[in-house]
């Protein structure tokens, strides 16, 4: 425990300098980048009909915080150059609120070289300029605030970072769970409000224009799935990894461990604990629990996703070390139980890493419906 601000401290500079380095040697290479900018600047110029944009830049998959924010970046004149600096910021940001997260959980500082060890993540972040980067960061800081008992601010931020991509909404179980066994249900029910109203804010010009489109685009799910593209079930044929049965399989199996987790793992007495039931409450909460079962949360959400993109890793990496360590306990074993603890730690880590590593050709859609041989997708060794 004492040596952790160092760790943290040295972990952190080191991952400033490679981000730097990363920035400065590797070239950008645009993916999304571009069609987030052809996307925003329709809406500067007036549209607000989600429907309409599929003619003009293929549609928009999020919710209007990542709207606003890019078009912040558009108005503020911002190049690549100077939008990598931005989200190298928002990179490191996360990092060290990340870091604070796990000081808080009593966590060893050693995990925390393990959060830094990803190639894919810095890519994502500050060569792709992915909108994943920034809604994780929001996440974060979420989970802070709420650790911090900042709990109207935590709210604010969950929801923010949901209004740029809703990849939040798989710890959202956890969220609503760790707010009724803090605050009880009428602390719960407005903070709810509060979140929903940030949602209605951001949404608003679209919500007046075309309600039905802007829900069904920003909130309906995965839109146009491409096999090609799956980390996770690559090697699944096309025809199942499309089918409706597997769909509902997979959901089936999320609700099934989430109940399972919730009411074994998660709440002590269970779901039909008292706790569970009160209109009001100031019990604390004790911070290793709050962000093992938020962690767990989002996690189980990936297990069960239909489909991981190269970018999602951002959505679970940091989360990786701190869940294996919870796991194994190397604390409780000495000498050579301890090291396999701890190697076993840093290989599950990275061998997640090296699924999202591992690459081939393969043929590719577009929005537009047009298809070319691409590099860089996934594989089934993967």
């Amino acid at each position: 425990e004492r040596a952790f601000p160092y760790w943290a401290l040295g972990v952190w500079a080191a991952d400033a300098a490679l981000t730097a380095l990363i920035v400065r040697r590797v070239p950008f290479t645009n993916i999304d980048y571009e069609a987030y900018i052809m996307q925003v600047d329709a809406v500067a110029s007036g549209v607000r009909d989600y429907s309409a944009y599929g003619a003009l830049t293929g549609p928009i998959a999020y919710p209007g915080g990542f709207v606003w924010l890019f078009l912040l970046f558009r108005r503020a004149g911002l190049d690549v150059a100077e939008l990598q600096v931005v989200f190298s910021i928002l990179y490191l940001g996360t990092m060290a609120c990340m870091f604070e997260i796990y000081r808080m959980a009593k966590a060893p500082g050693w995990l925390l070289a393990l959060c830094m060890l990803s190639k894919r993540v810095h890519s994502i972040y500050v060569l792709r300029l992915f909108n994943d980067g920034a809604s994780e960061f929001l996440l974060v800081v979420a989970l802070l605030l709420f650790l911090k008992r900042r709990t109207l601010a935590s709210a604010v931020a969950y929801s923010a970072g949901v209004s740029v991509k809703i990849h939040p909404l798989l710890c959202m179980p956890a969220v609503g769970l760790c707010w009724v066994l803090h605050g009880g249900w009428r602390e719960t029910l407005r903070l709810i409000g509060v979140a929903a109203g940030w949602q209605v804010l951001v949404g608003m010009p679209f919500l007046l224009e075309n309600p039905r489109a802007y829900l069904l685009q920003a909130f309906g799910g995965p839109g146009d799935l491409q096999h090609v593209w799956s980390v996770n079930w690559r090697m699944l044929g096309e025809r199942t990894f499309l089918s409706r049965t597997f769909a509902l399989g997979l959901l089936a199996c999320h609700v099934i461990c989430g109940a399972w987790f919730a009411q074994w793992r998660w709440v002590p007495g269970g779901l039909l604990d008292a706790r569970i039931r009160r209109w009001s409450s100031g019990f604390a909460l004790d911070a290793q629990g709050v962000v093992c079962v938020w962690f767990a949360c989002n996690f189980l959400g990936v297990v069960f996703l239909r489909t991981l993109h190269f970018q999602y890793l951002v959505w679970y990496f940091h989360s990786l070390p701190f869940l294996a360590w919870y796991a194994l306990q190397p604390e409780l074993h000495r000498g050579v139980a301890w090291v396999a603890r701890c190697t076993a730690i840093a290989a599950l880590t990275f061998a997640v890493e090296a699924s999202y590593l591992i690459t081939m050709r393969g043929e590719v859609r577009g929005p537009d419906g047009r298809t070319w041989t691409s590099e860089g997708v996934p594989t089934v060794a993967g």
